[in-house]
């Protein structure tokens, strides 16, 4: 009787590896869909939570948390002060479960001595260099202020944390050269012209509200840098008026998204064409920076920390700062260097779109596709004319009449 094998051939073992192989190749993006659908509700979350720690701030002191706010000096000193240069993120801490951050801020406190070396090696991040002489061997030690210094100083260890709530999942960004990074910006409306500096700029060596018509003008979202608004000045409904917004953050690369292209110029430049950039733009990757052949060189920071979303504690544009002028995830376009500002759209890791929280606390995702009206107009101006005059309606669609608080624009359907 002859003896029968109970085992495969290899050319039946090689089918069922080849199904095997099949199924998992069927199943593995269902799983990375599902898996970015977790990340996306969980980033929709926290989100929510900082919208509902704004209003909870306004119920508090009735008005919104300030965006550039903190101490300041007439020497200007970002070692003894930090000079009028924190974000809203910072006001609401106590209201999104961050109180013993906030009452170790609101202290004097011993940290790493000054030293040249704030970001980078040698390099220091703000205007004024600061260095610590070490003498006699000790280790040098720092008495920082009460809410501290410069949002940029890196020798202060508050500004290095990482706030969960501040964070979106979907964003891989990590550590070094950023401070504490965050995924969640500010709206500033559809305008550029001295948003970079607000509403109290420093002049002739003192602080004073010299940017005040210039904000009457072209402060148009719901918050205007170093200056005061309410929930009752968003006349144009809080459901329909965008308040915050994803951000991504930078991932050491090129991507137009985080990294701005600089010195496109004011007057000719961005406030007169918003696309100005898109020549710039790597026409075989347009999510990227050009290089050669295309373009020799186009202007990026010198710096790696001058990236998107790299300081939460900062109100620099750049970092915490978005406005309704180009759609999701398109260019950064700046008219002079890193710490000005341009075209500075929100931007985020997900699929098709961003997600924003509107001023009555609900958020929603938007696509990339919104309507973004006349693609290569200026912008409002301080002395801007006809429909770019301050107090016009948007001429950035449905995307610029969602950015401004009071443009008394009618949208008969906002389409999501």
């Amino acid at each position: 009787m002859r003896k029968h094998d109970n085992g495969f051939t290899l050319l039946e073992l090689l089918v069922v590896v080849g199904i095997i192989g099949i199924l998992v190749g069927l199943l593995l993006p269902a799983v990375q869909a599902a898996r970015e659908a977790a990340r996306r509700m969980s980033c929709s979350n926290n989100l929510k939570q900082v919208a509902l720690g704004v209003h909870q701030y306004h119920s508090a002191f009735r008005i919104l948390p300030p965006h550039g706010t903190g101490t300041f000096n007439q020497a200007n000193d970002s070692a003894t002060s930090n000079q009028l240069r924190l974000s809203f993120l910072v006001s609401i801490l106590p209201f999104v479960d961050e109180a013993p951050l906030w009452d170790s801020l609101s202290q004097a406190r011993e940290g790493a001595a000054l030293s040249s070396d704030v970001l980078e090696t040698n390099v220091t991040d703000d205007p004024w260099e600061m260095k610590w002489e070490d003498k006699d061997d000790e280790k040098p030690v720092h008495v920082y202020p009460p809410m501290g210094p410069s949002p940029s100083i890196s020798s202060y260890d508050l500004w290095s944390i990482e706030i969960g709530c501040y964070r979106c999942p979907s964003d891989p960004g990590r550590g070094f050269p950023a401070l504490g990074r965050t995924n969640y910006a500010a709206c500033l409306g559809d305008a550029i012209q001295g948003l970079d500096e607000g509403r109290w700029q420093y002049r002739d060596s003192k602080w004073n509200p010299s940017g005040k018509d210039q904000m009457n003008a072209t402060a148009r979202g719901v918050f205007i840098p170093r200056g005061i608004t309410r929930l009752a000045d968003v006349t144009d409904g809080l459901s329909s008026t965008v308040m915050v917004g994803e951000i991504a953050t930078h991932l050491n690369d090129d991507d137009v998204r985080t990294v701005p292209a600089l010195n496109n110029g004011w007057e000719n430049g961005v406030l007169s064409d918003v696309k100005i950039c898109e020549r710039l733009k790597n026409p075989e990757r347009p999510g990227f920076w050009s290089e050669p052949p295309y373009v020799t060189n186009v202007p990026l920071p010198d710096k790696r920390s001058q990236r998107r979303g790299f300081r939460w504690a900062d109100s620099m544009p750049l970092m915490t700062g978005f406005n309704t002028i180009a759609p999701p995830n398109n260019q950064l376009c700046f008219g002079g260097g890193s710490e000005t500002i341009g075209t500075l759209p929100p931007s985020s890791r997900h699929q098709g779109g961003m997600q924003v929280a509107m001023a009555d606390g609900s958020v929603i995702f938007l696509t990339d596709s919104i309507d973004c009206g006349r693609p290569r107009s200026g912008t409002v101006t301080l002395g801007g004319v006809g429909d770019l005059e301050p107090g016009s309606p948007s001429v950035f669609g449905v995307w610029g009449a969602m950015g401004t608080r009071s443009g008394d624009e009618i949208v008969e359907d906002f389409t999501w």
